[in-house]
């Protein structure tokens, strides 16, 4: 099934891309950058273990796979406005419990401003409103379902991926899409629930895949085709595979630049 949520960044491209060229058999699923889950969803593995350091999304996902149809009846009552949008981010989300802020957390997801998740210096999301030639679907219960069932075979915790990637074994898969340094060398890195995710993380990020690659797992990591960062994967027992593609994230479809990627794979290839 597609992600239920959006999310700036997303691999929704790579995964129609390399569809069916992901190996089949394998244990256990890892993905410690979850963001939209694309991979999880696509291949709706029966075991998985699903990380990211951003709490409210965690927290999101937990919600849908325990307690499904108390988030559904929360999205039902909330409407489309400026007004709804503002006093949930704003007011609401701060103080409600926790099915009731994985409702927010999807309808300000569907609502904001291209799927993106920022916050400020006091850890508040605070992105604007998104613009719509319709109004978007606050509430698919249908979909909410077949996430939630999707989800009882995952166990999904609030971790580093350090911490997580200890725990993959032999013939294991996992899948990795950090937060991207930007691919203009002057602009330093981004910016991701309050930490930066550095060249010190890449590096450790990169220590990682290696071990995991001599380990005989399957990997696969998704990241901008920074000199700095593909460096860290030129290494022979690895693939890396360069690509070029229209970044989605403007708003404006006139300003979309193309950007470079990188897709590196540990046992196994993949024809981009």
């Amino acid at each position: 099934m597609n992600p239920i949520l959006k999310w700036a960044g997303g691999k929704r491209w790579l995964a129609s891309r390399i569809r069916g060229q992901i190996p089949k058999h394998f244990k256990t699923y890892y993905e410690p950058f979850l963001g939209s889950g694309v991979f999880f969803f696509l291949l709706e593995p029966k075991k998985a273990i699903l990380s990211d350091i951003n709490p409210e999304l965690i927290n999101c996902y937990q919600q849908i796979r325990d307690k499904c149809e108390e988030v559904i009846h929360i999205l039902k009552n909330l409407r489309f406005s400026k007004e709804s949008y503002y006093f949930i981010r704003d007011k609401a989300y701060k103080n409600a419990n926790a099915s009731h802020r994985a409702a927010y957390f999807l309808y300000l997801n569907r609502t904001c401003w291209n799927g993106l998740y920022r916050v400020n210096d006091e850890g508040h999301f605070n992105v604007p409103l998104g613009r719509f030639n319709r109004i978007p679907i606050i509430c698919d219960p249908d979909e909410i379902r077949r996430a939630s069932q999707l989800l009882q075979h995952a166990k999904i915790v609030c971790a580093d991926f350090s911490k997580i990637l200890q725990k993959v074994k032999k013939d294991d898969f996992v899948y990795l899409d950090p937060p991207y340094i930007t691919t203009h060398s002057n602009n330093g890195f981004i910016k991701y629930n309050q930490h930066l995710f550095n060249m010190m993380d890449q590096k450790r990020l990169s220590v990682e895949i290696k071990r995991l690659a001599k380990a005989r797992t399957y990997v696969m990591h998704s990241n901008a085709s920074h000199e700095s960062v593909t460096a860290l994967y030129s290494v022979k027992y690895l693939n890396l595979y360069r690509l070029e593609r229209q970044c989605s994230i403007a708003g404006d479809a006139s300003k979309r630049r193309s950007v470079q990627e990188i897709v590196v794979t540990s046992g196994f290839k993949i024809n981009l």
